[in-house]
């Protein structure tokens, strides 16, 4: 499994199109889990980062850290627990960077929010394979 990289959601973002099955797969995950559950952990999280003055990258950092919260709760792992939670700062990041670079060039605030949301999945699954799904097959 290949570690998602800010490269991959510059070139999603440039096609600026919504595959109809990502979009289920983002509907089924973000139906398991209610929002309560989800919210309070969100605002814990966003305590840790500095203020973040542009609204767009701030629904973007918002959307990817929204994803992979239920990405951890997808796959029943603790979004607090030390070795999981240094993927908020990569994603912070992550797509402050892209923003930084690419941000004049985002059209669409919907494939931004669609795109970031699935930057944040992918960096949770791809932690769940690094830390243990490997090594279950190796």
């Amino acid at each position: 499994m290949a570690n998602p990289d800010p490269k991959d959601l510059v070139e999603r973002l440039s096609k600026s199109s919504r595959e109809s099955y990502r979009e289920e797969e983002h509907k089924k995950l973000t139906s398991l889990y209610p929002e309560e559950i989800i919210r309070p952990q969100l605002e814990k999280i966003l305590i840790d980062f500095p203020e973040i003055r542009t609204d767009f990258l701030k629904k973007g950092i918002t959307s990817s850290i929204l994803g992979a919260l239920y990405a951890f709760h997808d796959r029943q792992l603790h979004p607090f627990a030390d070795e999981h939670y240094t993927v908020f700062s990569r994603i912070h990041s992550d797509i402050t960077q892209v923003y930084g670079e690419y941000g004049n060039l985002i059209n669409d605030p919907e494939i931004w929010l669609f795109e970031t949301f699935d930057y944040g999945i992918n960096q949770v699954y791809y932690l769940d394979w690094q830390l243990y799904l490997s090594k279950m097959c190796y």
